[in-house]
């Protein structure tokens, strides 16, 4: 991740509307698939508000390659390492959360081997990557992603790592139309966009952002319960086979 965009992480998971909304998701799906756990591993916790919500249900180690906000070791005990050589024994953790950094790193089935070793004997997974290749922009460039997903490819690269996957969907699909729309058109039509340009550098009026935040968060009801067809990102639920 570009250095310029991990400094405003801090304030746009605040303040953000699409932050929220994804956290909101999130918490809905550690709760229905993981619950009351013991020690708990969190992999690139680039937000620290997203390891305080996982804190709450779990004793919480949260690890980064980069440096890690001050803010986590309130609620958690952090340090920096690498997910390509997990710094824990075997079996160490009873759950797993890696949202949005299997994207980042070329050896992806590297790091769902060691996130297995990790694991105990019915340890929880639950991974997000974003999805479609075709949704590859400027985001994407200045979050360093390798790729982007689709769903029964990474279901498979789960099964191949040891895995069994429990449950796996697309998300941010209610507003996948708009969001394909605009990322299809700037990348024929990629204009003069400055280098590190952000898709968080546009904002929009409050009560717009607010109706986006609630239509987003709407998808949290879907979770468990539906697997759906399409979205900007996938979430999957696993467990050590």
């Amino acid at each position: 991740m570009q250095e310029h965009f991990r400094t405003r992480m801090a304030r746009l998971e605040n303040e953000h509307w699409w932050y929220r909304a994804r956290r909101t998701i999130l918490e809905r799906a550690r709760d229905r698939f993981v619950g009351e756990t013991g020690r708990a591993l969190t992999i690139g916790v680039g937000a620290a508000r997203e390891a305080e919500m996982l804190a709450k249900r779990s004793r919480l180690v949260a690890i980064d390659r980069a440096p890690i906000d001050p803010a986590c070791v309130e609620f958690s005990l952090a340090t920096r390492a690498n997910a390509l050589s997990l710094p824990f024994t075997d079996g160490a953790f009873d759950a797993v959360f890696i949202f949005d950094v299997l994207e980042h790193i070329e050896g992806d089935d590297l790091v769902l081997n060691e996130i297995h070793r990790v694991l105990s004997s019915e340890g929880k997974l639950l991974v997000t990557v974003p999805a479609f290749m075709f949704l590859y922009g400027r985001q994407d460039v200045v979050s360093e992603h390798k790729r982007r997903y689709r769903l029964r490819p990474l279901s498979a690269l789960l099964e191949r790592t040891g895995f069994a996957v429990d449950y796996a969907t697309y998300f941010n699909t209610l507003l996948f139309p708009p969001i394909a729309a605009l990322r299809v058109f700037r990348n024929i039509f990629p204009g003069g966009a400055p280098n590190g340009a952000s898709d968080f550098d546009t904002r929009l009026p409050s009560s717009f952002e607010k109706t986006l935040e609630k239509l987003f968060a709407l998808e949290q009801h879907a979770i468990g319960r539906a697997s759906l067809p399409f979205g900007v990102s996938i979430l999957c639920s696993a467990h050590r086979a």
